[in-house]
């Protein structure tokens, strides 16, 4: 077996997983995009109470998309759970260490750090690192 073609290989759980976050996906970035537009456009007219329930409104089809993977995870057999489990374990560690790192250099003053940015980037950074942790455990347990 050729290591770098399995590690592209779905099974066909991965297949359906994938397919199945498409609609989530696709809700998520039309309900960023209409809640910011919404609030940048009615910011000074709307009450506070309807613009953070804008605001939030992309949550929920996040809480979808982790849903669709739980689901995949729960119908995962043994090797696929060990593979996720290493990925999920990569990702949160390394991505915990870069955030700890960056706290440290604003702690002393050697950075300016925009904490609205840091608490956006952690979801999306935390999934990539996985990606590539799962890549990793996959390499490895193959």
């Amino acid at each position: 077996m050729n290591p770098f073609i399995d590690m592209v290989r779905f099974t066909p759980n991965e297949k359906r997983y994938y397919r199945n976050s498409i609609a989530p996906t696709l809700a998520f970035l039309a309900v960023m995009l209409g809640s910011a537009l919404l609030v940048r456009e009615y910011r000074d007219e709307w009450p506070f109470a309807v613009l953070a329930s804008l605001a939030l409104l992309p949550v929920l089809p996040m809480v979808w998309i982790i849903k669709v993977y739980i689901d995949y995870f729960r119908d995962c057999d043994e090797w696929e759970k060990l593979i996720e489990v290493y990925g999920i374990a990569i990702g949160v560690l390394l991505v915990g260490m870069a955030y700890f790192a960056l706290g440290l250099l604003g702690l002393f003053k050697l950075v300016v750090l925009d904490g609205t940015l840091i608490a956006y980037g952690m979801l999306p950074a935390v999934m990539l690192v996985y990606t590539l942790g799962k890549v990793v455990g996959r390499w490895r347990h193959g």
